[in-house]
């Protein structure tokens, strides 16, 4: 399954949609529409997605579509892979195959812009700066060796999915995640892909609101590590 969170993305989703139905034809598609109050409801149904609702929030959509998968598996008797990507135009469902094909070697695949040292041009200084801080961050306190630690562009074993769907954090969902996931002893693994930039609209990543952000992430970074110490 594909889910595509996406709040207020209507001039974007709808070739989101497109391109990932062009990629894995025969995959479902799921936008989760968290509090939009655009067309992306319209839009997606438009391209071809199935379209659920949750409350406003990128974590609590996340989890929204976790549950969703997980009876949609139930009702078809068996159990699946699922690809998490934004709706905003900047990852390549292209990549999604290749994700998928790493499931054969991790239980959690995360398409990275900074792995083997890559450094994305369109990123502004302070986001990246941030980005490596909290990746440094994660390492030093977690033990977590991911360079892109913010990425949303991910693929998980159904395993993974029902261990999330069970357990995840209402309000903010980064790398205090792929902490947990790490402290529940899943395996991580990253695959170098090439990103666009957002196509309009307003990233909570862009300028100085990325060191906001990851000194908030990084808090929660430690506290999940504080958890992994408890046992």
């Amino acid at each position: 399954m594909i889910l595509i969170p996406a709040g207020d993305e209507g001039p974007r989703v709808g070739e989101v949609v497109r391109r990932v139905r062009a990629a894995v034809p025969d995959v479902p598609v799921v936008v989760i529409a968290n509090g939009c109050t655009d067309d992306t409801v319209a839009r997606s149904r438009a391209a071809g997605a199935r379209v659920i609702e949750s409350e406003p929030g990128y974590a609590r959509a996340l989890q929204a579509g976790y549950r969703h998968a997980l009876s949609h598996w139930s009702s078809r008797g068996g159990r699946g892979w699922l690809v998490q990507l934004d709706a905003d135009g900047q990852h390549p469902p292209e990549q999604i195959p290749s994700l998928v094909a790493g499931l054969a070697h991790a239980d959690v695949v995360i398409a990275s812009r900074l792995v083997g040292g890559r450094r994305p041009r369109n990123w502004s200084r302070p986001r990246q700066l941030a980005v490596r801080g909290l990746s440094g961050w994660s390492r030093l306190v977690a033990g977590l060796d991911i360079a892109d630690i913010t990425s949303g562009f991910q693929a998980h074993r159904a395993a993974v999915v029902a261990s999330l769907a069970a357990d995840f954090p209402p309000e903010v969902a980064d790398a205090n995640v792929l902490v947990r996931l790490k402290r529940e002893g899943w395996r991580l693994a990253e695959l170098p892909v090439d990103m666009a930039p957002r196509r309009g609209g307003r990233s909570m990543h862009g300028g100085l609101r990325s060191v906001a952000y990851a000194v908030r992430m990084g808090a929660l970074v430690a506290q999940e590590a504080r958890r992994a110490r408890r046992g």
